[in-house]
């Protein structure tokens, strides 16, 4: 007999020929956040198998564990193999009843029988009913089918029998980076982090792409900008953030763009930036916080303005979301209170009163007139990365010339 974790996922099991590579994804992501809390990692019989180490703390792996995207849930448990002649059972009354000593306050329980090996000597009716009298004589608690206070778990796989009483919720979602790669427009407001958490949640790998009104990509550092980074960075550990100077874009823009589409251009501005370094640097598309009609500068007209041309998708997972739904997955992932926090944010250099029907073509002359491709080359040329640890110079690729938008289909 020995202690193991039981991990279920959720939708990974409705993939069809390719569901190991998600099963690995979500196994090396366990594996790397438990460390030596944990001696093995495997997969079984459409589950996650952790043999805990000797010294293994339960309390520090549920809390490795609460980040992980995938999981559906988990529970703490113990394991010993069967045979045709030895189905186990000794060992599996054994487990029970030392379940029931960890959890002295129940006087009601139910067992719970799953059998993902058909071979087994006993159906999941037998077990249920010859554990649960054990139990009853063993440790004097009544049978309660709907209101126990007591769960026991037996899962019979290929060789080996589970038993654990009692489990814990997971964030489900897909595994970590198991599907490509985005570039998040990151304002540092309450929205773009749920959409880059939300997004996470899907498998996307999500980096994150925030302008600045500061000289030196330095000051950003120590502000909110980074401690949503560091939120984030809890779910996704490898996440980076580009750091770009927008005073270029303000020496250029500040005269000679009409103050009622100040912020429909500075969004252009952002857009045609992350296309460009989205394409540079292999994203497979850019990620927004926008949530139709919230603001003046999200109606329909305007988001089609900012995105027209564009030659990549653009994902706004929170569309359709009203704001209090927003600021209560903002509260979930810890980023609400740093959101916020004052800020030199690019939205204060804006009109107040912006244009709700932005006509394409005027931004698109706009464009052609200001030498927006170079006003985006000396931006990126001066953009920093940040890791979490320090700023670093952008990939070199980062840095080369800005390429003309597509041409608009409207």
């Amino acid at each position: 007999m020995r202690e193991v974790l039981v991990v279920h996922y959720s939708e990974i099991g409705t993939k069809g020929g390719n569901r190991r590579v998600f099963e690995s994804k979500l196994a090396d992501d366990i594996r790397r956040r438990l460390g030596p809390e944990v001696l093995k990692v495997r997969i079984e019989s459409a589950r996650v198998l952790a043999d805990l180490a000797p010294t293994a703390d339960r309390e520090k792996i549920s809390l490795a564990l609460e980040p992980v995207f995938g999981v559906a849930w988990y529970a703490f448990g113990v394991a010993f193999p069967w045979t045709a002649e030895d189905p186990g059972w000794a060992g599996l009354e054994s487990a029970a009843l030392a379940e029931v000593k960890r959890h002295p306050s129940a006087t009601t329980f139910k067992v719970f029988a799953r059998r993902s090996e058909k071979n087994y000597p006993l159906s999941s009716q037998d077990i249920c009913r010859r554990l649960g009298e054990k139990v009853i004589q063993g440790a004097g608690l009544r049978v309660d089918l709907d209101h126990h206070d007591l769960a026991i778990h037996v899962e019979v796989v290929r060789k080996e029998i589970f038993l654990f009483a009692g489990r814990s919720e997971g964030l489900r979602g897909m595994p970590q980076s198991s599907s490509g790669r985005l570039l998040c427009l990151f304002s540092g407001g309450i929205d773009s982090p749920v959409a880059a958490w939300l997004m996470l949640r899907r498998g996307a790998r999500v980096d994150l792409l925030h302008f600045h009104p500061y000289r030196s990509s330095e000051e950003v550092v120590g502000t909110k900008i980074t401690g949503l980074f560091d939120a984030l960075k809890i779910f996704n550990p490898g996440i980076r953030l580009y750091l770009v100077p927008h005073d270029r874009y303000q020496v250029a823009a500040s005269l000679r763009v009409p103050t009622s589409y100040e912020t429909v251009f500075f969004r252009r501005f952002m857009f045609r930036a992350g296309e460009i370094l989205a394409q540079r640097l292999n994203y497979q598309g850019l990620l927004t916080g926008d949530s139709l009609g919230q603001v003046a500068s999200q109606t329909l007209e305007n988001l089609a303005a900012v995105q027209t041309g564009l030659s990549v998708p653009v994902f706004q997972p929170l569309i359709s979301y009203d704001k209090e739904s927003i600021v209560r997955l903002a509260q979930k992932i810890n980023a609400y209170e740093l959101a916020i926090q004052p800020y030199k944010d690019c939205c204060s250099l804006m009109a107040k009163k912006p244009k709700t029907n932005a006509d394409v073509s005027i931004v698109r002359r706009l464009e052609t007139e200001l030498e927006m491709d170079q006003m985006i080359d000396d931006s990126l040329d001066a953009a920093s990365l940040w890791d979490g640890h320090g700023l670093q110079p952008v990939p070199p690729k980062a840095r080369s010339k800005a390429t003309p938008p597509s041409p608009s289909p409207c």
